[in-house]
């Protein structure tokens, strides 16, 4: 077995890096905001959506639910913000 990073490894670092600056920007969050709210500081966050940073599962589980998501979403590649606000709050009605 190699060491080092996996291509598979390296694809969910990316999709949770890019997931979770779309959840922040469609929740209309700053990075500062998150700082705030999460207690995730801002050059980590930063490097975390900038897919240089791993993030643990217990972050990714307060960046979800302080966008207004579950944590599974941020590990979905085709996430999409929009798309799934829309589809949830019409399974509320």
């Amino acid at each position: 077995m190699t060491r080092g990073k996996s291509k598979k490894t390296e694809s969910i670092r990316l999709t949770v890096a890019r997931n979770a600056k779309l959840a922040r920007e469609y929740a209309g969050l700053t990075q500062r905001d998150m700082l705030q709210i999460t207690g995730i500081g801002q050059a980590y966050l930063s490097q975390v959506e900038d897919g240089r940073w791993n993030i643990g599962v217990d972050n990714v589980a307060k960046i979800a639910r302080a966008t207004g998501f579950e944590p599974h979403d941020l590990l979905n590649p085709n996430f999409d913000p929009a798309s799934l606000s829309r589809k949830r709050a019409a399974a509320r009605r």
